[in-house]
């Protein structure tokens, strides 16, 4: 039987071919995350789901940043959803998010969407996986497209643990949780590069965990990119 996470991944894919909105910029390719492509513009999505709560963005200045939190539950239990989005002040998707805690999802699940994700975007993903450890989850991030990700040096990872801020940018882990994994001395990383799609699930042995969908174009806001 699909797992809760392969049918919220069909639906991505659905999303993927039939596309949506305006097209998007030739380099940002067809990346998309429930309804919402990057490089579009996204009045269009914000009439029709005005749900989510849109305010300037703290984090990344000049940008607009909106959010909505879901509940559901299905025949394995409850979860939240929740989606965000950030676009330029010309209404442009430059990061688009959707994070699900808890998921329900194994490694075989893991693999088939990976492999599905490949197939839509024509090319290998890049991935990595969690470090194991005993009583750990499993984890693995998978990329494709211009993004990178960049992994934090100590001196970021302590600051994180110890609540306080690693500097600009978006950072992504593989538990969903950037307190948790510094603590834990997990890598977490910064996104970089240009226009990508990144997945990310971990799970534990009952097979719960969490599933995050982002596409994102780092150039558009980091300080660094070579094309600010």
């Amino acid at each position: 039987m699909l797992t809760s996470l392969r049918f919220a991944t069909l639906n991505w894919l659905l999303a993927l071919s039939c596309g949506a909105l305006a097209q998007p910029a030739a380099e940002h390719r067809d990346f998309t995350v429930e309804g919402l492509t990057l490089g579009s513009q996204v009045q269009a999505f914000r009439s029709a789901h005005p749900e989510y709560r849109c305010a300037p963005s703290e984090q990344s200045p000049g940008f607009t940043f909106c959010q909505r939190i879901r509940f559901e539950r299905d025949q394995h239990g409850s979860f939240n959803v929740m989606n965000s989005f950030l676009h330029s002040r010309d209404g442009i998707a430059v990061y688009i998010d959707r994070y699900q805690r808890p998921a329900f999802l194994n490694a075989g699940d893991t693999e088939k969407t990976i492999t599905e994700l490949s197939n839509q975007f024509g090319e290998a993903s890049w991935r990595t996986t969690m470090p194991e450890r005993p009583g750990r989850p499993s984890g693995v991030i998978a990329v494709w497209g211009e993004a990178t990700l960049e992994p934090l040096d100590e001196a970021r990872l302590q600051a994180i643990a110890q609540g306080r801020s690693a500097g600009g940018g978006y950072l992504i882990d593989f538990l969903g949780d950037l307190a948790r994994s510094a603590k834990e001395r997990l890598p977490i990383y910064r996104f970089r590069g240009h226009a990508g799609f990144v997945w990310v699930a971990s799970f534990d042995q009952e097979g719960r965990g969490i599933a995050r969908s982002t596409a994102i174009d780092a150039s558009a806001f980091d300080p660094d990119s070579p094309n600010r």
